[in-house]
């Protein structure tokens, strides 16, 4: 005999034991009933409720717990370890009933992944490449490859810098690498990735002696990736990709936070002139370095970059005295004013407080 049961509340387990379809024409309308009444529900929530179960606080609020993943190819997700050797292992994630299989060769970085198990809660991240037998097929490498990249492109987004090394010096610029820092922590191998520094990107104005920075490691923000080369042919090529990146963009990051210091101490040191106080107030000298020199119809002079600030501005000179002044000279500044664009204020701020844009540049003035 079937069971009647109020429709008008929410139904529960108690409610139909014994006979599921308990007051349902038949199971499409259960499942149709249920979907619709629990479905403002996390997944912990209406197994609780339905079974009126306490659940723990902690279980409550899992992002694991609640979220069923629906798996899409090319996406990167984090699964637990069910079995791992040398050349395979398998992974589970809550609602995800397929095999998750990675047949990558782990022999020289065994050890390395196991350690890293131990301290990362028996959890990986993947990237998932192919269904094929109703087992997909996912790769830990690209996982974390990915991982790393998404990491840059915050970097690019933010303009924050990385650290890479210059390894050669070619046409048009450096080819450098940068680690790749979460596969390496990963595997306790040595990943690395391709980086470019456009010639006219790695110092602030000019450089004469490029050779000089082979070898040596320095900060530079990424601004995009691009194709660099490619391996194979047909159908299983690879394009490998190069990340492009500025020193001068860190360079003019860090002078734009400089000048703004600067600013401020030369208004301070001008509302002590106009106060009328007796007080000794000087000018402060800056060294720079001649970096360029301009004799135009509208405004003639010498620019000067101020060593170790990476500030440029300029010390205007008489037409006939530019012939004195040729770039690498080293001369002696004050600031005599500051050129603001109209309408504007001297500095953009974030909420951070941070500088994100100059609207002023320095007149300097030379200290015989």
């Amino acid at each position: 005999m079937r069971k009647e049961i109020n429709t008008n509340k929410l139904i529960t387990f108690s409610d139909i034991e014994g006979d599921v379809f308990s007051g349902f024409k038949n199971d499409k309308e259960r499942i149709k009933y249920i979907s619709r009444n629990y479905a403002n529900m996390n997944i912990a929530k209406a197994f609780a409720t339905f079974y009126n179960t306490p659940i723990a606080q902690d279980t409550k609020h899992s992002s694991v717990v609640n979220n069923v993943i629906n798996i899409e190819l090319g996406q990167v997700y984090v699964g637990n370890v069910v079995s791992f050797n040398k050349t395979s292992m398998t992974f589970s994630i809550p609602g995800v009933k397929n095999e998750l299989y990675s047949n990558e060769n782990f022999t020289t970085c065994f050890d390395s992944i196991n350690a890293y198990l131990a301290t990362h809660n028996n959890m990986l991240a993947f990237e998932v490449r192919e269904k094929k037998d109703n087992k997909y097929y996912v790769s830990v490498i690209q996982g974390y490859y990915r991982i790393w990249t998404h990491r840059i492109l915050k970097s690019i987004e933010k303009m924050q810098s990385i650290h890479v090394y210059i390894d050669d010096l070619v046409k048009g610029g450096y080819i450098c690498h940068t680690n790749i820092d979460e596969l390496n922590e990963l595997t306790g191998r040595n990943y690395t990735h391709s980086v470019f520094i456009p010639g006219s990107h790695i110092v602030l104005n000019i450089e004469h002696d490029f050779e000089k920075w082979i070898g040596e490691e320095v900060d530079i923000i990424p601004q995009k990736f691009v194709d660099f080369k490619t391996v194979g042919y047909g159908p299983n090529k690879l394009i490998e990709k190069s990340l492009v990146g500025s020193r001068k963009l860190v360079l003019q990051v860090t002078g734009m936070k400089n000048l703004y210091d600067i600013y401020n101490n030369f208004e301070m040191l001008n509302k002590l002139k106009e106060s009328g106080k007796n007080v000794s107030v000087e000018s402060q000298i800056f060294d720079g370095t001649v970096t360029g020199i301009i004799n135009s119809s509208k405004k003639t002079g010498a620019f000067v970059e101020l060593d170790g600030q990476y500030i440029t501005g300029l010390m205007p000179v008489d037409s006939f005295d530019t012939l004195n002044y040729k770039p690498g000279d080293h001369v002696r500044v004050t600031i005599k004013e500051f050129e603001v664009q109209d309408g504007k204020d001297p500095f953009i701020m974030n909420k951070q407080g941070n500088v994100v844009k100059c609207n002023c540049r320095p007149v300097f003035e030379l200290v015989v």
